[in-house]
């Protein structure tokens, strides 16, 4: 299995969490055959997509350095990345993005077999809430924080945790935006 190769790593009690959270998404999410524009999706760094700088904007607070990590190759690639500030007075907080390719040609296409699969193993109440105005398809989870959209070959999640003020959801569509324009063109 892909995650076998994860090595413990002390982290914070929030990047734990964010980290733990954006993971359930994917594994949630489905690996469908690959189609033709996802076999060329090239690998791309969670850490380039979303820096320091926007994570300090759209929340307000001040993170650390991020941690990042990739995993599989070919077709099957992950990247994450996780911003904490858990060695700061401030209240906690803790972002994380989770970038891989969907497997599918069409991002429409590809949301709606997360949806179906995510109904069919953990019932209508994992399925997240549709939002409009981002670059593809997008659900919003609130119990957990995450937002997921499919931006052309690319599902991106992000996830936010912790004591913070401000709506998660308004502060995920502002991190997708920026996440979704720097996402390799097809």
């Amino acid at each position: 299995m892909l995650l076998s190769h994860c090595e413990p790593r002390s982290t914070s009690t929030g990047s734990r969490l964010a980290i733990l959270l954006l993971l359930a998404g994917m594994l949630c999410g489905p690996w469908p055959a690959v189609g033709a524009e996802a076999a060329g999706a090239p690998p791309v760094d969670a850490c380039a997509l979303l820096t320091k700088a926007d994570v300090e904007a759209v929340y307000g607070l001040v993170v650390g350095e991020p941690n990042g990590k990739e995993l599989g190759s070919g077709p099957f690639w992950v990247s994450m990345c996780n911003y904490d500030n858990a060695h700061t007075d401030a209240p906690m907080l803790s972002v994380g993005l989770l970038v891989k390719p969907h497997g599918v040609v069409d991002p429409t296409q590809a949301y709606a077999a997360y949806v179906d699969e995510l109904r069919r193993e953990l019932g209508d109440v994992a399925v997240p809430v549709p939002v409009e105005g981002l670059a593809g398809p997008a659900g919003w989870d609130a119990d957990t924080g995450q937002l997921t959209v499919f931006v052309g070959p690319y599902q991106i999640i992000l996830t936010a945790a912790g004591r913070f003020s401000g709506d998660r959801l308004s502060f995920g569509k502002q991190i997708a935006e920026r996440v979704s324009g720097r996402l390799p063109k097809p």
